[in-house]
């Protein structure tokens, strides 16, 4: 099909339904700017292609063959059809209007939807996004949210009117400066973290921390959750305290890459990471499933992060 586009030109039918419905070479010319012979040649290519003559040509005037008024029905209801298709995606996008309440986790915004959003205004330029990034689990009803970014854990309760859609799979790791590691010694098991310092994140909301679930069953747990220095409701601000030798912390592989290429960051204990996976879902309530400006979001997000 791909082959059959690339020489079936659409300039080559406009012209030949301009012909068509002129019967006239010279008026067909005329009309497009361009010369006589220009437009003889070109159906004659496409004559070529087709396999079949679509005008029959004498000295006194040029008139479609019983062939050609055929095909020239069947263009016209094809080029009609892009032409409906055309309009109808631009006065969709024209309709998708009004505003749209969104709570996205700070990292998650920083790396994977911002970079989207200037794309995304322009192709929706009526629509406004109001973002609040925040770490915190959101109130849909209390607060009037239309959607929701966050991580769903498979013990993750939902409520019941709550529609769930997985969007990315992320992946932690733990990180720290080369001069932290310098200073401090290299870690090589999970055990040998009771003598380090652990960088902890936690939620304001609730004083919930974020666990380092692969060390869940080791003894040096209890050195994470009783770190010295406690971070609330900032993961970026943990991965600057680590920037500034400040001890070893566990964060989205994805928002790290630049600063281990600048080998600002170093990764420890990855062999413990491999199956240590997180899912990001839009989560929205099940009233707004038939929202165009809703779906618009989500299908544009989902296709670009995916």
């Amino acid at each position: 099909m791909k082959k059959q586009f690339k020489t079936m030109h659409i300039a080559s039918l406009e012209l030949f339904l301009v012909a068509a419905e002129n019967e006239n070479f010279s008026v067909t010319a005329e009309y497009l700017n361009i010369t006589p012979a220009a437009v003889s040649r070109s159906i004659k290519r496409l004559e070529e292609r087709i396999g079949f003559e679509l005008f029959s040509r004498s000295t006194r005037q040029v008139k479609l063959t019983p062939e050609g008024r055929i095909y020239y029905k069947k263009c016209s209801e094809i080029l009609d059809m892009l032409i409906n298709a055309e309009y109808s995606i631009k006065t969709e996008k024209n309709v998708i209007e009004g505003k749209l309440k969104i709570s996205v986790p700070e990292t998650f915004f920083n790396y994977k939807i911002s970079p989207y959003l200037a794309n995304f205004s322009q192709e929706y330029p009526n629509l406004k996004l109001d973002f609040h990034v925040t770490n915190r689990n959101v109130d849909f009803i209390a607060e009037d949210f239309d959607l929701s970014v966050r991580l769903v854990q498979k013990n993750t309760k939902l409520e019941a009117f709550l529609i769930k859609k997985k969007l990315f799979v992320a992946t932690t790791g733990l990180y720290a400066s080369p001069n932290y590691l310098a200073k401090n010694g290299m870690i090589t098991c999970p055990n040998e973290l009771i003598n380090h310092k652990c960088i902890n994140f936690s939620s304001s909301q609730n004083n919930k921390r974020f666990h380092w679930s692969f060390l869940n069953k080791n003894l040096c747990k209890d050195n994470i959750e009783n770190s010295q220095i406690q971070i609330f409701d900032s993961i970026q601000a943990t991965k600057f305290l680590a920037l500034n030798d400040g001890g070893i912390v566990q964060l989205f592989s994805f928002s790290v890459q630049e600063e281990l290429k600048r080998k600002e960051l170093v990764e420890i204990l990855s062999e413990y990471n491999k199956e240590n996976a997180w899912e990001f879902c839009f989560l929205y309530p099940s009233a707004y499933k038939n929202s165009m400006k809703l779906k618009a979001f989500i299908n544009y997000l989902t296709k670009k992060i995916s």
